[in-house]
């Protein structure tokens, strides 16, 4: 059970939004402050002072409209929850849906820094609570990036919408007040590397061995994945380095194309949702994934986890 701490408890001073809204919400917005980014311990009392003055920043802008806080609800990194705007009065937030959407926001830059687990949990779970509530049950999940040109909610929470969206159900529930302990990462196998869904070096060089076993693949064996897209850096935080982004003039590597062969996704070297979804598929019809087919590779990614797994057994790669 998530809780939500009042706008009395860290003591709000400015006016709950401009006008009473009636209904429930048709979309839900994911925000960040670019304010300071609390650490995980911070107390209670620093978290009040940071939203007395994430409220002061709201007014200095939108005063003039009376509207105080613009977010309904902000989430610190310690996981604890407090209320904005209420939920059924307007903030500013989202640009030409202030009426019928309702702004979630963490506290903090994450266009810089990964969200805590608990931070995550919690914001689950206030999408779940608020199904049938505060907004429609079907109500998709937002990025403020997705209808306006700005970098909000940053790179990190944005790659975390979908989880985000299932309401705790990929993410163990929510509403620690908390961190939760990081989990630890698989060891590694007496011949292979470890299993912990993140790709990086280790993975590359291991499949690029595997495809050059299997004739598939003439190139280095360097753990390097060349020239791709740099669109699809941030919405799949389990490629970590070794792998080279571009903002144009990307294309694409040796290694990915021999991949995509393999798994029957279109053989242009560049790596995204389509070539995503089929190493999904090709991971499912060998029996070694049972996760979702998004084309989606999160941080850890189950996804990542059955290659790496395929890589250290003796299974063969092939057309």
């Amino acid at each position: 059970m998530v809780t939500i701490r009042s706008r009395r408890s860290w003591g709000a001073r400015r006016p709950d939004g401009d006008v009473t809204l009636t209904g429930l919400a048709r979309e839900v917005f994911l925000h960040h402050t670019v304010t300071t980014h609390l650490s995980p311990n911070a107390t209670v009392a620093q978290e009040q002072a940071e939203m007395r003055k994430i409220e002061d920043i709201g007014y200095r802008r939108f005063g003039r409209y009376g509207i105080g806080i613009s977010y309904n609800a902000i989430v610190f990194p310690s996981g604890r929850a407090y209320q904005g705007v209420s939920w059924n009065r307007r903030g500013a937030h989202t640009g030409g849906r202030n009426s019928t959407a309702r702004a979630i926001c963490f506290a903090g830059n994450y266009e810089t820094r990964e969200p805590t687990a608990a931070a995550l949990a919690t914001a689950a779970a206030i999408v779940a609570k608020g199904r049938g509530k505060w907004w429609v049950r079907s109500a998709p999940v937002r990025g403020h990036r997705d209808v306006a040109s700005t970098a909000c909610p940053g790179r990190y929470v944005y790659a975390q919408r979908a989880r985000i969206a299932a309401g705790g159900a990929l993410l163990g529930g929510g509403g620690t007040s908390r961190p939760t302990a990081p989990s630890k990462p698989a060891p590694t196998p007496a011949t292979g590397i470890a299993t912990d869904g993140k790709w990086g070096p280790d993975t590359t060089r291991a499949l690029q061995r595997r495809l050059k076993e299997a004739g598939l693949y003439s190139g280095a064996v360097d753990g390097q994945i060349d020239s791709q897209n740099r669109r699809w850096r941030d919405r799949n935080l389990g490629l970590r380095s070794g792998w080279q982004w571009k903002r144009r003039g990307y294309t694409g590597s040796r290694t990915i194309r021999a991949l995509q062969g393999v798994v029957g996704a279109k053989q242009d070297g560049l790596v995204g949702p389509e070539t995503f979804k089929a190493l999904q598929r090709w991971l499912r019809d060998n029996a070694i994934y049972s996760g979702a087919i998004d084309g989606e590779l999160w941080n850890p990614s189950s996804t990542i986890r059955s290659l790496q797994r395929v890589t250290n057994s003796k299974r063969g790669f092939k057309r």
